[in-house]
């Protein structure tokens, strides 16, 4: 049965109540009323893109490349709600997207100056973008040059351009396709499983060795149009990894990977999903988190109240503290000394927030998915950074520690000797294999899990992080390893049973 909430404070690991009653409502609604958000943006000078206005609920900005929209919906008797998305011309893909209240002047003008600079960063991905990669990058330097030139002559809207192998893990990622080289076709195999969606082909050895720059690019463009058929014949099954729950709660999973922030928020009605979205930024702000909330919370209460929110983040939490270094990537901050997160959700909501690690909440979640295991441990390893994070279930239970630190792996990393230490390239398969087989021997020492659940894009091949790991554990002695790309899901489903946990046991 769900509590009720009343007037004054509720503590709960963490988790502190306040009513915040109709006058902060009021408020925030004058404040709303003295900044007219509108009549601001109509006032900005249109520097690197073209402004178009639908309506005075409609806003659009637009270059070359790409189109941002500006949409105010009414959500009276609250403040109205500015959505703000941008959407690459060439991919259709989302760049940025977000909601707000626009209550706080410098905090709407901030979020439109990123979403300007977002909007202008999408440069040149108008062409098809193909990369050739060999061992240097040498020889395919004179082959991408030649290919340059037919696609010039032909007309098509196509670049070419050449790495080292070792580079396509970093550079490859937005490519229509990486071509492999002849000499290194070996590797082929092993750049797909790590790039994912991106087709990585063999250049033919007769091509390639003939410089036949034209034929290698009619192979390639009949070779993505029969995978662009085989992937819109396929389907995927979307993995139920719901709990059980009593109430209804707002679930927020923010995390960074490879210059992107994501926020995916979702609302569960007694374990059913009935409600989410996302945010797309390139920065995490503590602001970006009190946006989904206020947003989320306003557009819910047509179809009932949210009881609770459950709010995971990197770092380390310890009394509504939230430990992690401010960075370009993160601030997590108010701006002051000392700043406690959970005391500030408390004076700010009228229901309780609970704060969690997110490798911590996806290890939970993980545990939730498989019941059949008691000891788990979820490591994350984000692309492009250099510190990973874990979260440890132990006999069915989540341990966090006595200061917040279990699986802070920041902590020990620094410590660890490396084969390069004075350059760990983390967009490098080899160096990042390095430290993840470090970090699991010490998992193996002290917490010995039966599993061990690994997030990380780069080690796609679970018996190759087997081989690393056996340098410090014998394979009979290893726990199970399992690769996972779901980060998302598990973060917000060990979240809602977090709360679940911590608010209604």
């Amino acid at each position: 049965m769900l509590p009720s909430y009343g007037i004054g404070p509720h503590t709960c690991d963490g988790a502190i109540v306040y009513n915040k009653g109709e006058d902060s409502t009021r408020e925030e609604l004058e404040m709303a009323q003295e900044f007219d958000l509108r009549s601001w943006i109509r006032e900005q000078p249109h520097k690197g893109y073209a402004a178009s206005l639908d309506d005075d609920d409609h806003f659009v900005l637009e270059t070359d490349f790409a189109t941002a929209a500006i949409n105010f919906y009414d959500m009276a008797p609250d403040p109205e709600i500015v959505e703000l998305h941008i959407e690459e011309k060439a991919t259709g893909e989302a760049k940025f997207f977000l909601h707000f209240h626009p209550v706080d002047r410098s905090h709407s003008i901030q979020l439109f100056h990123e979403m300007v600079q977002a909007l202008l960063s999408i440069q040149g991905h108008h062409r098809t973008e193909v990369l050739l990669c060999c061992t240097a990058g040498m020889t395919t330097s004179f082959f991408a040059e030649r290919l340059n030139q037919v696609a010039e002559a032909m007309g098509l809207d196509w670049t070419f351009s050449a790495v080292s192998v070792t580079e396509a893990y970093e550079h490859g990622r937005d490519k229509a396709a990486i071509l492999i080289a002849p000499q290194i076709g070996y590797q082929a195999e092993r750049v797909q499983q790590v790039m994912g969606d991106v087709p990585v082909l063999k250049i033919p050895t007769a091509t390639f060795a003939a410089y036949d720059a034209a034929g290698c690019l009619e192979w390639v463009r009949e070779e993505l149009a029969v995978r662009e058929r085989e992937a819109a014949r396929q389907t995927t099954e979307e993995t139920d990894l719901q709990a059980n729950n009593d109430g209804r709660i707002l679930v927020v999973a923010a995390h960074a990977a490879s210059g992107t922030v994501t926020i995916h928020h979702r609302v569960y009605d007694h374990g059913v999903v009935a409600a989410e979205g996302r945010v797309i930024k390139r920065r995490l702000t503590l602001a970006d988190i009190t946006d989904v909330i206020d947003t989320r919370l306003c557009s819910c209460r047509a179809g009932g109240k949210v009881d609770a929110v459950g709010v995971a983040l990197p770092g380390a939490m310890r009394g509504g503290y939230v430990h992690i270094k401010k960075t370009r990537e993160v601030d997590l901050t108010d701006g002051t000394d000392g700043f406690v997160m959970g005391d500030y959700f408390s004076e700010r909501y009228d229901v309780p927030v609970l704060l969690c690690n997110n490798a911590n909440a996806a290890a939970l979640g993980w545990h939730v998915a498989h019941p059949e295991y008691q000891d788990v441990t979820f490591y994350s390893q984000a692309t492009g950074w250099a510190m990973g994070g874990q979260g440890h279930v132990v006999a069915g239970r989540l341990v966090e520690g006595a200061h917040g630190n279990a699986g802070e792996i920041r902590l020990i990393v620094n410590r660890f000797s490396f084969s390069n230490p004075l350059h760990y390239n983390a967009f490098d398969p080899a160096d990042v294999l390095e430290v993840v087989g470090q970090v699991l021997a010490m998992d193996c020492a002290t917490y010995d899990p039966e599993v061990i659940a690994l997030r990380c894009d780069l080690l796609p091949d679970m018996e190759e992080v087997a081989g690393e790991l056996a340098k410090y554990v014998d394979r009979d002695q290893q726990p199970k390893l399992v690769h996972v790309c779901d980060y998302d899901e598990h973060i917000l489903v060990g979240m809602l049973a977090r709360c679940r946990q911590k608010l209604w046991a």
